[in-house]
């Protein structure tokens, strides 16, 4: 199935849900007991460099060293990317500044965003890194995106002004355009020279994704294959030292901050969310972003030196409907009653541990997000949808259910049944979809939890091929707060389309706010002339979205990273200024490591 902008406006964040995938202690198995036997000791002997390991679930084999593409690319799914392939800059999710990496400076010239590099950095093999790089790399990205996007959709010219600037004009510019254009990993002009060059005079020429040329060259761009990762961070791979049990990455000296960071080497070992799991126990990894399940975030804390790093959560878990497979949900007291009747709280403790906060405000942010845009005062006067079982009969009587033998019948007579998909080998969704299957059935409500597989469950939930889903809410691609109500609203929402997903129809009545266009709303909150239009927007669709519950938020993810001090790393600040940095999208941690903050153990 042809994905729609709505289906994928989501999919970046969700490749790493590949990641999300515990199991119990006793399947790692040969795989697991080689790959602690491959790393065992190895880097505490006098005189040996000064190592930082962490851990990953790469394939060497299958990944390709098209960077470019980012997805699907070796290490570009992990935080240690920003080690060999920095970006442009780093957001501070807190105070809303940019910490520039591989850019020296940007700033705006009207409506001209100029963009300059540090200058004397080279690459890992040896060329200088200039605005020629910039120039490629940013116009294969403009000739890419997809029209629906932001940033790099929207720019009209691309100029090279000297060695180290780029010009890129906008038409009709909106607040924090510029973010996926300082986020963006530059690459070598050398790698990519025939590609960048026709891809610059494309879109010099007008070219855009979905015209027949723009086709003709994505077809090369698919299939380009580089043979070696040529670096801009402070790390390079040592392709002496790659396998399938662990990848090398040593000094890059010209590269940004190659002199300054604290560590020699950096290893990336191999292993999936129960290997990295054991590798943390066994003390041979310093620090990892892989899902650990609640009984090994117990078992770490027997681990001599073990700490948790938190990273803020932006997103959560909760239940997606299909109005279109189960018409009676279009009535709101169907879905708050159904709300009521579950408790997300111990939902989420069940699903991930430590690992999850539970939601208080239920507006379809975060509620670190929601108490930057509404009051307390405001906050306090939304409805909440706490467990309450007599609240949930009383609101479907009214919505005219009836219950007889012990099972709830819908206002025609015939029995009210669900079936809820969860998503095989993501285990919090898994562990969620029961725990709501189970509350449920016991408030006589026939429902029936199945897995679907991992591999495409942004088709299935595209095609609408569902009648509840266990699916995110919220949004940990973006700091800024229209991301969250783009998924909530529009992503996997097509009614009447190709993919018609959810089928919730966007022209809504509020008993507040009266009739509203979420998506004219979102547009407003993204593209809004002032910060009170766009905050405006903001209020109004989470007291919609509190009001009319259009999904069930559950829990919110909350994620620890486990991390050992004192065996190769001397510690972690654990009051860093960007610590509330998503750790996918600007890790604090990979920040502190670049910045030369982390130190190594002293002999």
């Amino acid at each position: 199935m042809t994905s729609t902008p709505r289906q994928n406006a989501f999919l970046h964040d969700l490749s790493r849900r590949r990641l999300l995938r515990a199991v119990g202690f006793g399947s790692a198995g040969a795989a697991g007991a080689g790959l602690l036997s491959a790393c065992a000791g190895g880097d505490a002997a006098d005189g040996a460099p000064t190592r930082f390991n962490g851990v990953f679930d790469f394939d060497l084999d299958a990944q390709t060293r098209n960077v470019h593409t980012e997805d699907g690319a070796l290490l570009l799914n992990s935080v240690y990317k920003d080690l060999f392939l920095c970006t442009g800059a780093m957001f501070n999710w807190a105070t809303g500044e940019w910490e520039h990496l591989l850019l020296e400076g940007h700033e705006w010239d009207g409506d001209d965003l100029l963009v300059t590099l540090e200058p004397e950095l080279r690459w890992s093999d040896g060329e200088g890194l200039d605005a020629d790089d910039m120039l490629y790399s940013y116009a294969m990205r403009i000739l890419e995106a997809p029209p629906w996007g932001s940033g790099f959709p929207q720019v009209q010219e691309i100029e090279k002004i000297d060695d180290l600037t780029v010009r890129l004009g906008f038409e009709d510019p909106f607040d924090n355009i510029e973010r996926s254009i300082l986020k963006h990993r530059i690459v070598s002009k050398i790698t990519y020279a025939d590609l960048g060059e026709r891809a610059l005079n494309l879109v010099r020429e007008g070219i855009r994704q979905g015209d027949v040329e723009h086709t003709e060259w994505n077809a090369e761009y698919i299939e380009f294959s580089p043979e070696e990762i040529v670096c801009s961070g402070p790390y390079k791979f040592d392709e002496a030292r790659m396998s399938d049990a662990r990848i090398t990455l040593v000094r890059n000296e010209d590269g940004y901050q190659g002199t300054e960071v604290n560590f020699d080497e950096v290893v990336v070992h191999k292993g999936d969310n129960r290997q990295s799991a054991l590798l943390v126990q066994q003390g041979e990894v310093d620090y990892s972003t892989l899902a650990p399940s609640a009984a090994d975030q117990q078992a770490f804390q027997e681990v001599e030196g073990f700490t948790w790093i938190e990273h803020a959560g932006y997103d959560g878990v909760g239940l997606m409907f299909n109005y279109a497979a189960k018409p009676e949900l279009e009535d709101v007291r169907v879905r708050k009653a159904l709300a009521r009747v579950l408790d997300g709280d111990q939902i989420g403790r069940v699903a991930r541990g430590e690992g999850y906060h539970r939601v208080e405000y239920y507006t379809g942010l975060v509620d670190r997000q929601a108490e930057e845009i509404m009051s307390a005062q405001e906050l306090a006067g939304l409805e909440t949808y706490e467990q309450d079982l007599q609240k949930a009969e009383e609101l479907l009587e009214e919505a005219g259910w009836s219950k007889e033998g012990g099972s709830w019948l819908l206002p025609d007579g015939s029995a009210a049944e669900f079936e809820i998909i969860g998503v095989a080998g993501w285990n919090d969704f898994e562990l969620t979809a029961t725990q709501v299957e189970e509350a449920w059935n016991g408030f006589g409500i026939s429902t029936t939890a199945r897995n679907v597989p991992e591999d495409n469950p942004w088709g299935i939930w595209g095609a609408g091929d569902f009648e509840v889903a266990v699916r995110h809410w919220g949004n940990p691609e973006r700091p800024d707060h229209w991301g969250a109500f783009q998924m909530n609203f529009l992503t996997e929402n097509d009614p009447g389309g190709e993919a018609p997903g959810q089928s919730f129809e966007l022209q809504v009545e509020s008993p507040s706010q009266g009739e509203v266009d979420l998506e004219e709303l979102v547009e407003a909150a993204q593209r809004g002339r002032t910060e009170e239009e766009r905050t405006e927007a903001l209020r109004t669709m989470m007291t919609v979205f509190n009001e009319l519950l259009p999904r069930i938020p559950l829990w919110g993810y909350t994620y620890l990273s486990p991390a050992v001090e004192g065996v190769r790393v001397e510690s972690f600040d654990q009051d860093h200024p960007a610590d509330r940095n998503e750790q996918y999208q600007d890790n604090h941690v990979m920040l502190q490591l670049i910045q030369g903050d982390l130190r190594p153990v002293q002999d």
